[in-house]
């Protein structure tokens, strides 16, 4: 009788044990699986969605309300079950970040998805259809789409460099996110869309890159693009001047990183990715960028590398999703992933 017992005693505990190896190789495997765990094990907490008084504070006031509280922490739920590598903290920022882009997408036209870590929440998002077609009702006024299809991929550097420029607008500039969007500030942008901004015109051009629909239909849209249109045409009128910035970067300077990523594209811009450096930043390597990916809106592509952060590629030279894991393309950003079809849930009229 005591030689069974000790079998089996002997049998559960080899049993405990090989259930604590598979529990720890499972949690390794999960990490290696997310490139984002080890950045963010010391992150503060997630920022609030925008500050008051900034260009995007009515329509954050917006978005939070049109997102009903059960919904939120489902989704939350959800995720961290479906996604066992995602702390919690992680998550919060990832779906900050979200948010952030929803906004976005009531500023301008087309918004590329550059974040694989984005997208995924994204995803689990639209898997409770009902809700999700309530609060892009209750936000944009229509449905805010995403639609991921085949196509190859497509260098997207003109889109990475507007979204840039009016994500700092509205949200300011942070390392950690920096760590989920990739490297800011690797793409000029185009002088001859600039142009189109140096004067004041009382409305919106059809080629503009403002989302249209939405400056119609939101007075919180209207506001907002109007404050970045007037700052705009302010910074041009700088660069235009050739009043050279005269202080060293600083990404956490807002007004200095907008101006002179305005100016350096004005003047500069074959030379526009050695200006933006900040004279610190933190860990540079792991802050690259992707310049396409899927999209809000219609014809997207759901196919940013998670991977890209591990080297920094540059422009159309690095056009595929292997290239974006070539530390050898060192000089802009990681164009893996695809085109932006139409608007970003917005710009029906356009």
């Amino acid at each position: 009788m005591k030689v069974i017992l000790l079998i089996v005693t002997i049998f559960v505990i080899i049993l405990f044990a090989l259930s604590m190896i598979r529990s720890i190789r499972s949690r390794q495997s999960a990490h290696r699986l997310n490139p984002l765990a080890r950045r963010f094990r010391k992150a503060p907490a997630a920022p609030s969605l925008s500050e008051p008084g900034g260009p995007a504070y009515e329509l954050a006031i917006k978005l939070e309300n049109s997102i009903s509280s059960d919904w939120s922490h489902a989704l939350k739920q959800r995720v961290l079950s479906e996604h066992p590598n995602i702390t919690e903290l992680e998550y919060e920022w990832r779906w900050v970040e979200l948010k952030r882009f929803f906004i976005m997408c009531s500023i301008l036209k087309q918004v590329p998805m550059f974040s694989r870590a984005v997208d995924e929440i994204w995803h689990e998002m639209l898997m409770y259809t009902h809700e999700y077609q309530q609060f892009s009702n209750r936000f944009l006024g229509q449905m805010l789409h995403h639609a991921p299809n085949g196509e190859p991929s497509i260098p997207m550097p003109y889109e990475r460099a507007w979204f840039d420029l009016i994500y700092v607008e509205l949200f300011g500039w942070n390392y950690h996110s920096a760590q989920i969007w990739g490297a800011f500030f690797r793409n000029p942008l185009p002088k001859e869309e600039l142009e189109l901004y140096r004067y004041p015109i009382g409305g919106l051009e059809p080629q503009s890159r403002f989302n249209a629909w939405a400056y119609e239909n939101s007075p919180e849209a209207r506001k907002a693009i109007d404050k970045i249109l007037d700052n705009l045409q302010f910074r041009i009128g700088i660069a235009e001047e050739q009043l050279t910035p005269d202080h060293k970067m600083d990404f956490r300077n807002t007004e200095l990183l907008l101006t002179s990523a305005v100016f350096f594209s004005f003047n500069d811009p074959d030379n526009f990715v050695n200006h933006m450096v900040p004279e610190q930043q933190p860990d540079r390597k792991d802050t690259s960028s992707c310049t396409s990916s899927s999209a809000c809106g219609s014809g997207g592509a759901d196919s940013c590398n998670p991977d890209c952060s591990s080297g920094s590629c540059s422009g159309s030279s690095c056009s595929s999703n292997s290239s974006c894991n070539n530390s050898s393309c060192n000089s802009s950003s990681c164009s893996s992933g695809s085109s932006c079809g139409s608007s970003c849930g917005g710009g029906g009229g356009d």
